[in-house]
């Protein structure tokens, strides 16, 4: 009975708990703050609970070269409901989940997004990750021109996964809203509208829908103004001031918008994500179906 003892103080010394460092990569997980750069990526290459999710325009271009280890989630086909009478619309949860499982990634995986566009599609995809609440998301803050510039390699070498198992989460109504919302709060002073399109778009020269123009009251703010040249984000500081001296208010409901849902959805993580507005939503059918009501009053 005393060697049996014995022998097992003697495994729990020795023998590393696997559940022990699970619990202590998972603590590691929740310090990290959702924009990591290229030295987070390249220490964690090789850890297998991270996956690189390149997020760019088109499997041909992944192919001619992406971060080692990455696979390929095509936005448009995977992200988007390509059923849904409004383009552009998140695609529902088990579209999303059998994309996710397709890619070896599991409800515990850490998803890190990146993209070639200044983090406008990787923002795009982790607000309709969150939406559908997965927890560990980051994304690589310049992506595909940000690990070039730093002296990195992309590859050209396929990565084969196994598939895994994913459960989708309830969708958080407090990420996204609808045209119907949209003009329930046309006159409500608690709500703001931001409009991230090219400032031809908001006065409607350019004209992507059956009528241009823009949302009454709607605040004119491109996306890429939150940008830098390197396909960064600005610093909080320098964003903070462009959105203050824009016109935004903390203290109010900020819904952004843009033609399908994407700019927008790069606004919504600058705002709820940098900045920490606490209540920012985004705008799924923006222009493409606000501006083919023709029932829904609009400014130019």
């Amino acid at each position: 009975m005393k060697r049996l003892i014995l022998l097992l103080l003697v495994l729990l010394l020795v023998i590393p708990s696997s559940a022990l460092l699970a619990q202590e990569e998972a603590e590691e997980v929740e310090e990290l703050d959702i924009l990591v750069d290229t030295e987070w990526v390249l220490e964690n290459l090789d850890n297998e609970n991270v996956r690189l999710v390149d997020v760019s325009g088109s499997l041909e271009s992944f192919e001619e070269g992406h971060l080692p280890g990455a696979v390929f989630l095509d936005w448009r086909e995977d992200l988007v409901d390509g059923e849904s009478a409004v383009p552009g619309q998140i695609a529902p949860a088990e579209q999303i989940a059998e994309a996710l499982a397709e890619r070896g990634i599991s409800n515990d995986t850490v998803i890190v997004l990146y993209d070639d566009t200044s983090n406008l599609f990787a923002a795009r995809a982790y607000w309709v990750l969150k939406y559908y609440q997965h927890e560990n998301v980051v994304v690589y803050n310049g992506g595909t021109r940000k690990w070039e510039a730093e002296g990195e390699s992309l590859t050209t070498d396929a990565v084969e996964v196994d598939a895994a198992e994913y459960e989708i989460g309830e969708a958080d109504p407090a990420l996204r809203t609808t045209g119907e919302y949209v003009l329930e709060n046309l006159d409500n002073t608690d709500v703001q509208f931001c409009d991230t399109r090219s400032p031809e778009e908001y006065i409607g020269t350019d004209v992507r829908a059956d009528r241009g123009g823009h949302i009454p009251g709607a605040i004119n703010l491109e996306w890429n103004n939150s940008v830098n040249s390197d396909g960064t984000f600005k610093s909080f500081e320098e964003l903070d001031e462009l959105f203050t001296l824009a016109g935004f208010d903390r203290e109010k409901e900020i819904i952004t918008y843009c033609q399908t849902g994407v700019r927008g959805a790069h606004t919504w993580f600058v705002l709820s994500v940098v900045l920490g507005y606490e209540n920012v939503r985004n705008y799924d059918g923006s222009w493409v179906e606000y501006g083919n009501n023709a029932e829904a009053p609009i400014d130019n």
